[in-house]
């Protein structure tokens, strides 16, 4: 008997031990609010993706109990704080509430303190402030119905319910009174609205109050405050509830603009214009002759390479003749030389034709020599 009673003793000795030691494995490690840096989204890269948000906050005496060292309410807080920080002014509108209540803070069991308006960090930041201190019985369900009464009454336009709670202590399969609310203000939103639950501790029936509640909205999802509380994790959350990144704009096609004419153009004698002289010409004869076609080839083909090059094609005589018909004579020459361009390409509109006569000769007509170079037609590019 006695030494059955040892084994016993031993037997149980060692269960102890295990429990000892399992229940250590159990217990979480206090963790201080880790600092927060900000990571930044510019306005300049993201539209709003939603209308209309209101930030529901859990002020009620559960949450002033500690969660791996730190006040929930003052985890909760801080969560609002960097939402606060990281969301970029896009002309949302916004709204605060909170449920639950201290005496110090308020005798209701649920305050709208902010909102619905444009959304502003400055008025966010100085309402979310007031609640100070947790205290009073859980009042999510009373949250979600004056919420759908007031802030949410008359929105249009996608929006996002934000609770941030602990889930405690209203849950009951029996009369699940939460979930009667919530089902009530998605009824009369529409799919407009989702709900986006943070989760503040580790309380199991919270949890399941949090999914039974995104499943209700049929859209949005339940975060947990721990990862909230780190650069990475608030980022995520703002950029997958708030933001959608604004489209790339289209590459503008540039057309290249056309090559600049040169100060002279190729063939230009020394005052920059191109001369079809009598070679070209019989006397008193406006008929462009074979010899000619190759340099007025040329020059067309020049023309075409500086597009916004015009040219006065202006025709000249001698003083053999009466000046009406050497003026005639000089406008048909000009005519002809503007018609074999205009032939090979070149558009009309850029040709301007005049006559001169003998009004303008190039040199003395005393001599054969001068009056040939005075027989003659000038081209004149223009634009350059």
């Amino acid at each position: 008997m006695k030494s059955f009673t040892i084994k016993l003793f031993t037997v149980l000795a060692i269960a102890f031990l295990l429990s000892g030691c399992y229940a250590k494995k159990e217990v979480k490690e206090d963790q201080t609010i880790p600092a927060f840096t900000m990571i930044p989204f510019s306005a300049n890269d993201y539209d709003s993706a939603i209308d209309n948000f209101v930030i529901i906050l859990d002020a009620s005496s559960s949450m002033g109990k500690p969660y791996r060292g730190n006040e929930k309410l003052d985890m909760a807080t801080q969560i609002v704080t960097r939402i606060n920080q990281t969301l970029p002014e896009l002309g949302q509108n916004s709204a605060f509430r909170s449920f639950g209540h201290s005496p110090a803070v308020s005798g209701e069991n649920t305050v709208l303190f902010y909102g619905m308006e444009p959304y502003s960090k400055q008025t966010l930041g100085e309402n979310f402030k007031k609640i100070t201190e947790a205290g009073g019985t859980s009042a999510l369900h009373e949250a979600l119905t004056a919420s759908g009464q007031e802030e949410l009454n008359s929105v249009y336009g996608k929006t996002a319910v934000i609770i941030i709670s602990d889930g405690q202590p209203e849950f009951s399969l029996e009369s699940p009174i939460t979930l009667k609310a919530a089902q009530t203000l998605k009824d009369e939103l529409g799919t407009e609205l989702c709900y986006y639950p943070i989760l503040v501790g580790d309380d199991e029936k919270g949890a399941v109050l949090m999914d039974e509640i995104v499943r209700i909205g049929e859209c949005g999802f339940v975060s947990n405050a721990d990862n909230l509380l780190t650069d990475a994790g608030m980022a995520r959350f703002i950029e997958d509830i708030f933001l959608t990144k604004k489209p790339a704009p289209a590459p503008q096609a540039v057309t290249p603009p056309p090559a600049p004419a040169p100060a002279a153009l190729e063939g230009t004698n020394t005052e920059g214009i191109w001369v079809v002289d009598e070679a070209y010409f019989d006397f008193d004869e406006s008929e462009i002759k074979p010899g000619a076609f190759d340099y007025l080839d040329q020059i067309a083909d020049i023309l075409k390479k500086h597009p916004q090059v015009t040219v006065k094609v202006q025709g000249h005589t001698d003083n053999i003749g009466t000046k009406a018909y050497n003026e005639a004579l000089a406008i048909r020459r000009a005519k002809a030389v503007k018609t074999y361009l205009t032939e090979k390409g070149i558009n009309e509109d850029r040709l301007t034709v005049e006559g001169f006569g003998f009004s303008k000769p190039a040199a003395p007509n005393t001599t054969d020599r001068g009056r040939s170079l005075n027989r003659r037609v000038e081209l004149h590019p223009m634009n350059l």
